[in-house]
C-alpha cells in the first residue's frame, strides 16, 4: 500500500511524496506501464525496478527517471515497506517547452547518488520551505533536464562544492529571472565572489552543465514560451537575451527540431 501526500500542483508540475503506512501489507503489483514524465528521489529506504528485463537497485540518494510508455515491474525486499520518495511530475507541453525534442530512446533509467542529484534535491526542498510558486517551478524545471539528454551522471572531479551550493543556485535564479540580461562568466563569478575559473568549474559540477549551456537553454524556453504565446521571431530572440537573430534561431532548431517560425508546443 502506498501512501501519497501532494505538496505542490500547477498546470505544469505536481510535487507528491510516497511512503507506506506503518505495519501496513504491501503487494508490488507484477507489472505496469508509466504513464507520466516524473523524476523520483530516493530519500530513503531502498527497492528495485525491472525495465527491459534487468533489476535494478535504488538507495537513498539515487534518482529515478520515468518517461510516458515503459513497463515496469517494482520489487520491495520487506512485506512492509520503508521507502520514501519525492517525485516531480511534468505535463508533456511543459518539458517539450523546457527542453526542446526529447530523445526517442529513453533517458537512462537510474541516476546514481552525486553532487548534482544532490543540488537538484536540495534546491527543490529549499525552495518548498520559501513557498514561492515561481521559486519552486524554477527548481523543478532544472530537474526537468534529466528527462532529455542532459545528464547529472558526471563524477565530481573537485572536493568541497557543496560549500558553494547556495552561490550556484542564487546563479541560476539570476539567469532563469533575467536571462535577457547581458550574463558573463565575469559577471556571475563576481557575484559569487569566486574566480571566474573556479565558478565555472563549480557551477557545472552542481548545476550538471557549464554556466554558458544553461544560459543558452534558459534563453531557449524563455523564447519559446514567447512564441507559444503569439510573439514574432525578433521579439522572441532579441526578450530571451540573443543580440543575432541568425544564431538564435540555429540554436533554437537544434533544440527544437523546428525554426522558430514554425514553433508551437
Amino acid at each position: 500500500m502506498n501512501r501519497v501526500s501532494t505538496i505542490f500542483a500547477s498546470d505544469a508540475i505536481v510535487i507528491e511524496r510516497f511512503d507506506h503506512p506503518e505495519n501496513c501489507s504491501h503487494e508490488d503489483p507484477k507489472s505496469e506501464q508509466t504513464e507520466e514524465m516524473i523524476v523520483t528521489f530516493i530519500e530513503s529506504g531502498a527497492f528495485e525496478v525491472m525495465q527491459d528485463q534487468d533489476w535494478w537497485r535504488f538507495d537513498s540518494g539515487d534518482v529515478l527517471v520515468s518517461t510516458p510508455g515503459l513497463k515496469r515491474s517494482y520489487r520491495h525486499l520487506q512485506s512492509c515497506p520503508d521507502d520514501v520518495c519525492f517525485s516531480v511530475k511534468f505535463a508533456p507541453d511543459t518539458v517539450e517547452t523546457a527542453l526542446g525534442r526529447i530523445p526517442r530512446i529513453p533517458p537512462c533509467l537510474k541516476i546514481n547518488s552525486g553532487v548534482a542529484s544532490s543540488f537538484a534535491y536540495r534546491w527543490l526542498i529549499e525552495a518548498i520551505k520559501g513557498s514561492s510558486s515561481i521559486d519552486i517551478e524554477s527548481a523543478a524545471l532544472h530537474c526537468a533536464a534529466v528527462l532529455g539528454p542532459h545528464r547529472w551522471e558526471r563524477r565530481s572531479r573537485l572536493s568541497g562544492v557543496g560549500a558553494h551550493a547556495r552561490k550556484i543556485r542564487n546563479a541560476c535564479m539570476a539567469i532563469s529571472a533575467h536571462s535577457e540580461e547581458n550574463h558573463s562568466l565575469t559577471s556571475l563569478a563576481a557575484e559569487a565572489r569566486l574566480s571566474p575559473f573556479y565558478f565555472s568549474r563549480v557551477f557545472a559540477e552542481l548545476a550538471g552543465e557549464p554556466p554558458h549551456r544553461y544560459l543558452l537553454r534558459t534563453r531557449l524556453r524563455r523564447a519559446a514560451r514567447m512564441l507559444n504565446k503569439g510573439a514574432r521571431v525578433t521579439e522572441a530572440a532579441v526578450k530571451s537575451g540573443f543580440a543575432d537573430v541568425n544564431h538564435f534561431s540555429k540554436a533554437f532548431r537544434r533544440q527544437y527540431g523546428v525554426p522558430p517560425s514554425g514553433y508551437s508546443s
